[in-house]
């Protein structure tokens, strides 16, 4: 029975992941089909993207910015990404927005921590037969790490990260208009106490008239 499939493999060599982005673009097998594929890698704690196409037009990788993976990426290499990969997890309100949510971020929790800095994975999104045929593609470039997910239970996934995103944003609005109020407060009792300290000078040099 056909699926459609997320599949994320990475590699230790970066010239690997490449190389199946390339064959990707141009095998043709009777058992998948390769719908939209990308070559990501993590700098400095954040997942970027490097490389990638979508069908039907392989060269045009602006179709991709908007596809699954393309949505993929942006949330990998997004403030949830980075969280769960726990490189800012002590950022104001996001531990806690995290253990929140955190149970069903298979994926995306798994790239994260399987990628390390230096490391490329190749992201695609695929239509497969069976999973024995495009394993045993992967399998000719010795990749160090393999996780496929249903496109249905990815979908799913990703909205619940665009939730914590959106609640992120929002405790972060929360903190800024917080310190804001907080800095009026100071600021004006700074302003009620010099008023206070003129007036007890002003009263002083009256009185030694």
């Amino acid at each position: 029975m056909e699926e459609n499939n997320i599949v994320v493999a990475v590699f230790n060599d970066d010239s690997k992941a490449y190389q199946v982005l390339s064959e990707s673009k141009s095998k043709r097998h009777e058992q998948y089909q390769i719908l939209d594929a990308a070559v990501i890698q993590k700098e400095n704690g954040k997942i970027v993207f490097k490389d990638g196409f979508s069908s039907p037009s392989e060269a045009d990788t602006s179709a991709l910015k908007s596809s699954l993976i393309g949505s993929l990426i942006g949330i990998l290499g997004g403030p949830i990404g980075i969280l769960l990969g726990g490189s800012i997890g002590s950022m104001i309100g996001a531990s806690k927005v995290i253990n929140r949510h955190k149970e069903g971020f298979s994926l995306i929790e798994r790239t994260v921590a399987e990628l390390y800095n230096g490391e490329t994975a190749f992201v695609a999104n695929i239509k497969e037969n069976n999973e024995v045929a495009f394993n045993y593609f992967l399998q000719q470039y010795d990749p160090t790490f393999v996780y496929r997910k249903e496109v249905s239970m990815m979908e799913h996934e990703m909205n619940k990260a665009r939730e914590m995103e959106q609640q992120l944003a929002q405790e972060e609005e929360e903190r800024k208009r917080k310190e804001r109020v907080e800095d009026i407060q100071e600021k004006a009792e700074e302003m009620k106490e010099r008023i206070k300290s003129e007036f007890h000078r002003i009263k002083e040099k009256l009185m030694e008239k």
